[in-house]
């Protein structure tokens, strides 16, 4: 469910906007750190040089020349990074459900950095890899739903999401804080939410487990001093089959 929760939430971000890369790599400065997507590829690394006496321009990027005419979104990062490649993640069914598929060079480029999750790293990594899709289109094929939330793994040529273990949410909180909103998956990590100060945090919590402290955890952080919110209402949002929710505002 976690999973699931991110790759909505990843989705419903706005495109970003993202200036032409051939203007981008021209006012450069060398020695800057880029993220450049192409039909099909994704090159991150140092922007060495740009060179304009060939018949067609090409550009230097994470150690690779390509032609300037092969990059459809670039976007230059506020931090050094190690180069690094990778295959352009398919935007699936998901994507052209939502129109996210018509910016999505833009999106691999610039992906949002406000969603964190926290749990049993492990196991929400392999949540990641279950593949959605389209059941009604024998021609589609199902995708990862690692490819709309993109996970802060080492060696990955995009990232969006950060992943972090319960056990060490204790040491990282200002970490959590940083992001827009906090997806709490188990008692590992719902039991620090009275902690959490992100402004919006999502619990899941697994009601097939016995042990409720969970539900008791948030059921307090309910009783003490907040407002409910309507899910129909103000949200706008029912929930699926098999799913109980509710939504409240606290104080912080």
């Amino acid at each position: 469910m976690a999973a699931l929760i991110a790759a909505g939430w990843t989705l419903s971000s706005p495109a970003p906007e993202l200036p032409d890369p051939a203007e981008a790599f021209r006012v450069a400065a060398g020695g800057v750190y880029f993220r450049a997507v192409t039909s099909n590829r994704i090159n991150t690394g140092v922007f060495a040089r740009l060179e304009l006496g060939h018949p067609e321009p090409r550009v230097l990027v994470a150690g690779k020349w390509l032609p300037v005419t092969r990059y459809e979104a670039v976007f230059e990062l506020d931090a050094p990074a190690e180069p690094s490649q990778s295959v352009l993640p398919a935007p699936g069914s998901l994507a052209e459900l939502v129109g996210a598929s018509a910016s999505w060079a833009q999106r691999m480029a610039c992906p949002p950095s406000d969603l964190v999750l926290v749990g049993t790293a492990k196991w929400l990594l392999e949540d990641l890899e279950a593949c959605i899709g389209n059941a009604a289109d024998p021609a589609d094929t199902p995708c990862p739903l690692k490819n709309y939330v993109l996970p802060a793994v080492d060696g990955a040529a995009t990232w969006s999401t950060q992943v972090v273990s319960a056990s060490k949410l204790g040491d990282q909180l200002e970490t959590v804080e940083q992001h827009q909103t906090a997806v709490l998956d188990g008692y590992g990590a719902i039991k620090y939410l009275n902690d959490v100060l992100a402004p919006v945090v999502v619990c899941v919590i697994d009601r097939s487990v016995a042990d409720e402290s969970a539900a008791e955890t948030v059921m307090q952080a309910r009783s003490a001093n907040s407002r409910p919110v309507s899910l129909k209402g103000e949200l706008v949002w029912q929930p699926p089959a098999g799913v109980e929710a509710l939504a409240f505002t606290v104080a912080l």
